[in-house]
C-alpha cells in the first residue's frame, strides 16, 4: 500500500495548533476511498492536555487524524461514527502507530469523541493552497 505523505503546513490559529496539505490526499484501502481536498484544516489529533506528555502528535499520528477530522467533519453521511472510529485505528496501523498507543487513543476516541461528531463544519486554509 502506498501511504499517502504529502508535505503538511502547521500554524496557530485562534490558538490552536492545525495542519494542512497544499495537495488533496488521497487514502485508499481498498474498502473505503477518502478524499480530502487540499487546504483541509485539522488538529492531527485531539490530545488533551493531560495526555500530551504521553502521546505527543507525531506525524504517524497526524495523517490519521487528518482522515479522523475529515471523516468527522465531513464523511458523517458516508459512515456512522463507529466506522470513523475504526477507519482511523486502521490509518494508525498503516502509519506504523504501535498496537498499545493505537489502541489506547482509538479506546480515547470511542470514549470522548462523541462530542465531535458531526458539530464543525469543516475550515480549509486560505493562501497556500494553489
Amino acid at each position: 500500500m502506498n501511504l499517502p505523505k504529502p508535505v503538511l503546513h502547521t500554524d496557530f490559529i485562534a490558538g490552536e495548533r492545525l495542519y494542512w496539505a497544499s495537495e488533496q490526499m488521497e487514502f485508499d484501502s481498498g474498502e473505503h476511498l477518502i478524499i480530502i481536498p487540499a487546504g483541509f484544516l485539522s488538529d492531527g489529533l485531539s490530545i488533551p492536555k493531560i495526555f500530551r506528555s504521553i502521546f505527543s502528535k507525531s506525524p504517524s499520528y497526524i495523517f490519521a487524524g487528518v482522515i479522523h477530522d475529515w471523516l468527522y467533519k465531513v464523511g458523517t453521511h458516508e459512515v456512522t461514527r463507529k466506522q470513523a472510529d475504526k477507519i482511523f485505528l486502521f490509518w494508525m496501523k498503516q502509519y506504523g502507530v504501535n498496537w498499545l498507543t493505537r489502541r489506547t487513543i482509538y479506546r480515547a476516541v470511542r470514549l470522548g469523541a462523541r462530542k465531535s461528531w458531526r458539530v464543525r463544519p469543516p475550515s480549509f486554509a486560505e493562501g497556500d493552497c494553489k
